[in-house]
């Protein structure tokens, strides 16, 4: 039961991760986006990759 607990709450700050780093990088413009190296269609890639790492 505990491993069921513990799995749950690693997918929720997983989800957390993503939904928190999807809404800063959406509200940053185009240039800034593009002045740390990326466009606006890698956000989804880079928020999924981001709630992977933490």
């Amino acid at each position: 039961m505990l491993y069921l607990f513990n799995a749950l709450v690693t997918r929720f700050k997983a989800w957390m991760t993503y939904q928190r780093t999807k809404a800063e990088l959406t509200q940053l413009d185009d240039r800034s986006l593009a002045d740390m190296g990326f466009q606006r269609g890698e956000i989804e890639f880079l928020a999924r990759k981001a709630s992977r790492s933490a």
